[in-house]
């Protein structure tokens, strides 16, 4: 079975409380998918991006 690299462009956004923009970016880097305590919510795929991966297997074998 093949497999593919598949990368998403999600955008969530919301309020965070923080002593700066830098303790902000920090507390949304380190805790948006799991403790997020304040109103992050989910705003929209953006993109789906899918490209085949190729088996090293299949390559070997087409060389011989």
């Amino acid at each position: 079975m093949p497999k593919y690299y598949v990368k998403m462009m999600i955008e969530f956004a919301g309020e965070i409380e923080a002593d700066s923009e830098e303790s902000a970016e920090q507390k949304a880097w380190t805790s948006w998918g799991d403790t997020m305590d304040s109103e992050i919510t989910y705003d929209g795929v953006y993109s789906i991006e899918v490209e085949e991966i190729e088996d090293e297997e299949e390559d070997e074998d087409g060389d011989e």
